[in-house]
């Protein structure tokens, strides 16, 4: 049990790089599929899809950095730090559209479940990891 406590964070970090690795791509290589399927955005230009596949790029370049610094890094308690600021950083911004924008969005509140979630944990690891 002690071995896995230990790696933990690794696990922690690998998936969450992953996971917006994977998302970044799947945003980037289908627009069309992913943000008007899902969020009803409409890409009346060629530009809407480039900033889209932009924002999407980044995700996926944050998601490999990610995935590399957990390959790479020793301290991945250190990194664990860097994967929750990365989660509050996405929470923030839903709560930022959520007052900007209106709360009639219902995936918004689907996705800031997961990702509050997802920051608790990454806080408990956090936390149950420290040295004593």
């Amino acid at each position: 049990m002690l071995l896995f406590m230990k790696h933990l964070p690794s696990l922690i970090n690998f998936l969450a790089g992953l996971l917006l690795f994977i998302l970044g791509l799947s945003g980037y290589a289908a627009p069309e599929w992913f943000f008007t399927q899902k969020y009803d955005v409409l890409m009346p230009t060629p530009q809407s899809k480039t900033i889209l596949r932009v924002m999407m790029g980044f995700m996926a370049t944050i998601g490999g950095v990610l995935l590399g610094a957990t390959i790479i890094t020793i301290n991945q308690r250190r990194l664990l730090f860097v994967t929750g600021t990365i989660t509050t950083g996405f929470i923030v911004s839903r709560l930022g559209g959520l007052i900007l924008d209106g709360f009639d969005q219902k995936f918004t509140y689907i996705e800031l479940s997961f990702e509050l979630f997802a920051l608790f944990v990454i806080l408990w690891v956090y936390h149950i990891t420290r040295k004593t």
